[in-house]
């Protein structure tokens, strides 16, 4: 499993951006869904990547998906994310 370098989640912990280690560009940035609170499992929303935490911020400003988040992204601890899935 890969381990998120930093994680960013919205008011209520549902949605966030996830950095990871990529081999190509360093690092990418991931939009996320939180799975299960209790077990720390997030999911990536449809194998989406970007080079920038903004072009992950902005996937969410899109009128053409269902995720709003709850308020403004902030910066947590990457070890509440303790399972990493990569997208439906």
């Amino acid at each position: 499993m890969v381990q998120p370098i930093t994680l960013w989640l919205d008011d209520e912990n549902h949605l966030g951006v996830v950095e990871l280690e990529d081999r190509v560009f360093g690092t990418s940035f991931h939009p996320v869904q939180c799975t299960s609170k209790v077990g720390g499992s997030f999911q990536i929303i449809n194998y989406l990547w970007y080079t920038t935490y903004t072009g992950a911020r902005h996937y969410f400003r899109a009128h053409t998906n269902s995720y709003t988040p709850a308020g403004r992204m902030k910066k947590v601890n990457p070890e509440l994310c303790v399972r990493l899935e990569r997208g439906r």
